[in-house]
């Protein structure tokens, strides 16, 4: 159990298992965003049925079963009195061909010992801005870092805060650096562990 110092509340910050798969917030448990994109891109511009939202939260359960078989640990979940509020996923690129849409071609090791921080997003709007992203981010960090892995990249967005990946002045106030700015709205952040 995590206090955070910003706000007198205390979260458990727990790595993703097959058995908590459930508990991911409702927002994220069936976005494929990075993991399916062509799926997620065909979702948009349909109308969402119950049916095919099942199907994408099938879909995303199956990318962290197998996931977790070959890397361990890829995603951290956020309790607050017990709620899921907030989520991170992270993997090596070729676990997440979303990536070639900002101009990098996913591969096995893109570096060796790089990890891809594919999302960490506070679900609870109210519990933003509160401490909370940064908690989390200091929890997989220093998972990662405990299991050797040397850097994490990430895509952050520019001048707007609404979005899974999370802004670039957090990314920036926590130490990372802009590696590539080959897509200008979203560029791609590294922090060497």
């Amino acid at each position: 159990m995590r206090v955070l110092e910003e706000i007198p509340i205390e979260v458990d910050i727990e790595d993703i298992t097959e058995a908590n798969l459930g508990d991911i917030p409702e927002s994220c448990r069936g976005c494929v965003y990075w993991e399916f994109p062509q799926e997620f891109d065909k979702v948009k511009k349909e109308k969402m049925e119950a049916q095919k939202k099942s199907e994408l939260e099938q879909k995303k359960r199956e990318w962290f079963v197998q996931t977790l078989k070959e890397f361990g640990t890829c995603g951290k979940i956020v309790y607050y009195n017990g709620k899921p509020v907030a989520y991170a996923q992270f993997a090596p690129s070729l676990r997440l061909p979303n990536i070639s849409s900002y101009g990098f071609q996913p591969v096995g090791k893109l570096e060796e010992g790089v990890v891809f921080l594919s999302c960490l997003y506070i679900a609870d709007e109210t519990l933003r801005g509160r401490g909370l992203g940064e908690a989390l981010l200091k929890t997989i960090l220093e998972d990662l870092k405990r299991r050797g892995f040397k850097v994490v990249e990430t895509f952050a967005r520019r001048g707007d805060a609404n979005n899974p990946s999370g802004p670039l002045e957090f990314y920036i106030k926590n130490g990372f650096i802009i590696k590539d700015k080959t897509n200008p709205e979203y560029p791609l952040m590294r922090l060497f562990l």
